[in-house]
């Protein structure tokens, strides 16, 4: 049974609600404000959160930033139900704090329980691609080996330092250092070497689309693509407002192009959202039609023996100026 944790300051509210996720089948817990609402799911780990805008104490948004700053929480999806904050600009300021959904009161309760249901639905998927990618990161044993090293050399005690929550791929500011490494060890040995950027231009649009869940949830599929048309020795990383880095050793800059230029035309034509997924979703066809059509462009830049590039910021700077 899904376990539901509700947070109202209005009695009334709070037991019609009950009532409701109850007769669904849902394992219910309640709160009477935002600070109760951060204790109870700090210890009881509900499956989503249902949350009152206006609550004496601490409110909604404020309590929302909190679980979403918190690692023990932030993965919990988190619903606003609210009558007091109706205009655009408070929703968009709810999903924009993490918030999964953002509902109006008065509500149906059929439709209520279906939306929860969809949204429990998706962070299942979510969750268990999430899983997948970190067991094909976990089978390459170069990249595990480099880790081991780098975790005794560094005394790193927490893997996610060096890799990304949502893709599991490295954090751009430690691709940036095995980057700059790989640079010296291409001059050193007059190895060529060559970065590509591939920016996903409509990422802001698709993330008003489909939400912070299900746009991770896209970035993971795309991420975990990627990963299976590279080679054991490419550095691959993901950077939130950019896109993905690809650092290739011994490859030169025409070498870099023809991959790149395959890899988008497959990015474009590949379905990166099943059907499964899109049934859970109400959209209209045209919003439908927009999810389909990915946006990518790409950069490219190569350290050769021609090459001006005398550190690794010029290499960046030269493959960002390239993007098309």
């Amino acid at each position: 049974m899904p376990k539901i944790l509700i947070a109202d300051d209005n009695e009334e509210m709070l037991d019609t609600l009950v009532r409701i996720f109850s007769l669904y089948e849902f394992t219910v817990d309640t709160a009477l404000n935002g600070i109760e609402a951060i204790e109870k799911a700090g210890t009881s780990s509900p499956d989503i959160i249902l949350l009152d805008g206006m609550m004496p104490e601490m409110d909604g948004f404020e309590a929302c930033r909190l679980l979403k700053k918190n690692e023990q929480t932030r993965e919990i999806p988190v619903v606003f139900l609210t009558a007091n904050f109706m205009e655009l600009r408070d929703r968009i300021k709810g999903l924009e704090l993490g918030a999964d959904d953002y509902l109006l009161k008065p509500f149906n309760s059929k439709e209520l329980v279906a939306r929860i249901k969809s949204i429990l639905k998706r962070t299942h998927l979510s969750k268990t691609l999430k899983e997948e990618n970190q067991k094909l990161i976990q089978k390459n044993s170069l990249i595990e080996k480099e880790f081991k090293n780098l975790l005794e050399k560094h005394k790193i005690n927490d893997k996610k330092q060096i890799t990304d929550p949502v893709t599991g791929l490295y954090t751009f500011d430690f691709f940036k250092k095995q980057a700059d490494n790989e640079l010296n060890r291409s001059r050193r040995f007059n190895n060529n070497l060559s970065l590509i950027i591939i920016y996903f231009k409509n990422a802001k649009k698709m993330k008003e689309i489909l939400g912070i869940q299900l746009f991770n949830y896209l970035i993971i599929k795309i991420a975990n693509f990627i990963l299976t048309k590279t080679r054991i020795i490419d550095l691959i990383s993901f950077e939130e407002h950019k896109g993905f880095y690809m650092m290739l050793p011994q490859t030169d800059y025409d070498g870099a192009e023809q991959k790149v230029g395959k890899l988008i035309e497959l990015l474009m034509n590949n379905r990166h959202i099943d059907d499964e997924i899109l049934k859970t979703l109400e959209f209209s066809k045209k919003k439908l039609s927009d999810i389909s059509k990915l946006i990518f462009e790409s950069g490219v830049a190569a350290f050769d023996e021609k090459a001006s590039h005398t550190n690794i910021d010029d290499l960046f700077i030269a493959a960002e100026n390239t993007i098309k």
